[in-house]
């Protein structure tokens, strides 16, 4: 018999109780994004001894992506590699139990399965996950053996089912991207070591690899702090105000605020901004604040005039600020949210420079009509770059029947860089970067020159990469070369040498009456 105190999911800086395996059992792992969980599966078959026999089972997709960055010295001797097709990858889940009892498996292997979240369709129930699993533990005791399942991209339907069954999966846990955070959640964790739950731990990735970030380096500041009643304000975003009391201190200039600031340890620092020129400039002095006075101190911004897009508002999170008060606020409501702020602690992680931060937010300089490998690989490193900062939106349409493609392209125009679209197999794929899902029929309204259910019959919004055929996009041909999205020029062209003179308006003086003849 395997001992399996030495298997464990390979996330540096966790101890084993956290992430070990146990013999016979079946342990859970939703991730959001398909890279976090290549990058789980890797760690995981590398921390496999040499000894212990492995079988890798890849559903709706080519296993080869998994692989191709195994380290060569490390993990299991003989890894058996199987593949679902995407048509039969319900079917294949079904029958799972049935297929690997096939394979012959040998004593004391260790199986991981890695299938996108949607695989298991939402209509699955609690109950029938439950007996999926039942059929699955017996025949891994007989075997000494251990299934590992990583279900990546939107899984809430599937997560909500999986809570439910704490008897039956030995472990369940969540790895997910927020607010510039990479973050394992873990729901509850049983091995050898006893049962662990309700745990969460920030993460990043070094080398490749997802590692633990010490909570000494998350969180170093006291929890009390000699300022903490202390208000350092413009005087501008007072709208004329006096000084509210004497733990009020207000500058006529941000400037003087911040030199001020930076002794400060957990006051409230309220700046403001009416033009989007500002924003770099004040998304640089906001990190150099935050990354000097520590997580207590609290950054208000309150926006003077409409400046502030959500891309913006996103990276001045990122960077600092506790709130953004958005245009039109009243003085009374602004008071109000200050204070709502109050014993509040910055939960980011400063762990990134803002060249980083800037980097992360900036969307590519590609917009328009795109073939389909280039739409899935702009998509994939978008996505594998964010750290949930901002939120994308990726729709697929399908055209009205009939409707050629030259019509309904024409009547869409994409300005902004970043959003890219593409045609496969007749439908529209449309990638918005940095659009909230609130925000995407005003988007869609200002994209397309007529409303959008007249040029197609149906709109299905995707939760990310997972949802999107690989295979089928990276081997698509490319389209016609006449079809185009049209793009709007920013540029003013110069007259030519033999431009007519432009018009110029001349004065002149009517009479208030008629002549006399």
């Amino acid at each position: 018999m395997y001992r399996l105190a030495h298997i464990s999911l390979g996330i540096q800086g966790l101890l084993d109780q956290q992430i070990a395996l146990r013999t016979g059992g079946i342990f859970w792992v939703t991730i959001d994004q398909s890279a976090d969980a290549r990058l789980l599966v890797r760690q995981f078959l590398e921390a496999i001894p040499e000894h212990v026999p492995a079988t890798l089972v890849c559903g709706a997709g080519s296993v080869q992506p998994l692989i191709s960055d195994l380290a060569p010295d490390r993990g299991p001797d003989k890894l058996r590699l199987f593949e679902i097709a995407p048509k039969v990858i319900e079917q294949g889940l079904a029958t799972l139990p049935r297929d690997l009892a096939r394979t012959g498996i040998e004593q004391g292997c260790q199986i991981a399965l890695v299938a996108p979240s949607n695989s298991w369709a939402d209509t699955v129930s609690v109950s029938h996950l439950q007996r999926w699993c039942e059929r699955l533990r017996p025949w891994l005791k007989a075997r000494d053996a251990t299934l590992l399942v990583i279900a990546h991209g939107e899984a809430s339907p599937l997560h909500a089912s999986l809570l439910q069954l704490n008897e039956t999966l030995s472990g369940l846990s969540r790895l997910y991207r927020h607010n510039g955070d990479i973050r394992y959640q873990l729901h509850f964790w049983h091995n050898a070591m006893g049962v662990s739950a309700g745990q969460e731990f920030k993460l990043s990735i070094q080398d490749k690899t997802l590692t633990l970030i010490p909570q000494t380096a998350v969180d170093t500041q006291p929890r009390v702090a000699d300022d903490q009643h202390v208000y350092l304000a413009e005087r501008a975003v007072l709208e004329g105000t006096p000084s509210l009391s004497r733990h009020w201190y207000l500058f006529e200039s941000r400037e003087a605020l911040l030199e001020q600031a930076r002794t400060a340890r957990a006051a409230t620092i309220i700046v403001g901004i009416d033009n989007s020129h500002q924003l770099l400039e004040l998304a640089q002095q906001l990190h150099d604040l935050r990354e000097r006075c520590g997580p207590a101190l609290k950054i208000v911004v309150r926006e003077m005039e409409p400046a502030v897009r959500y891309r913006d508002e996103r990276l001045l999170l990122a960077c600092g600020a506790n709130i953004i008060v958005p245009d039109g606020t009243l003085l009374s409501r602004f008071l109000s949210l200050i204070e709502s702020v109050q014993g509040q602690r910055w939960q980011h992680t400063r762990n990134s420079d803002f060249a980083t931060l800037l980097e992360r937010q900036r969307p590519p300089q590609i917009r328009g009509l795109v073939n389909p490998r280039e739409f899935y690989e702009t998509v994939e490193q978008i996505y594998a770059d964010s750290l949930g900062e901002v939120t994308h939106q990726l729709v697929k349409f399908q055209p009205v029947q009939g409707l050629d493609e030259d019509v309904f392209l024409n009547q869409m125009c994409l300005r902004r860089f970043g959003d890219i679209a593409c045609l496969l197999n007749g439908d529209l794929y449309l990638f918005l970067f940095a659009c909230r899902a609130d925000g995407l029929d005003p988007a869609l309204g200002n994209i397309c020159r007529l409303p959008w259910h007249d040029l197609f019959v149906e709109r299905q919004v995707l939760s990310g990469i997972a949802d999107l055929s690989e295979d089928a996009l990276m081997q698509a041909p490319p389209g016609a070369a006449h079809w185009h999205i049209p793009v709007e020029s920013f540029v003013t062209p110069s007259p030519g040498s033999n431009s007519r003179t432009p018009l110029k308006p001349q004065p002149i003086t009517l009479p208030l009456r008629e002549p006399q003849p």
